[in-house]
């Protein structure tokens, strides 16, 4: 999915899983603003995620399973997150 995702291939995609050893987001994933819904990170190796405010769209984040410490607190001022996961 990281390959189809760098690709440009998830144009236009609702729900994107990316379970990779990731240690940062992609910045292509802001390039999913106009329709992303569902962003599950779980299972990587996160310790921060950046702002996500871009995703205006975004409902539900899992990111379980991650080396986070603590819940980034932009997540709280995201108008349009009804559903977090940790």
């Amino acid at each position: 999915t990281l390959e189809q995702l760098r690709s440009g291939a998830l144009v236009g995609t609702r729900r994107l899983d990316l379970s990779c050893g990731l240690t940062s987001l992609p910045p292509e994933v802001f390039g999913l603003a106009d329709t992303l819904e569902v962003l599950n990170l779980s299972g990587n190796r996160l310790r921060d995620l950046p702002d996500l405010s871009r995703l205006h769209r975004l409902r539900v984040l899992f990111c379980s399973d991650n080396d986070f410490t603590h819940v980034p607190e932009h997540l709280g001022a995201h108008a349009s997150l009804r559903m977090v996961g940790f």
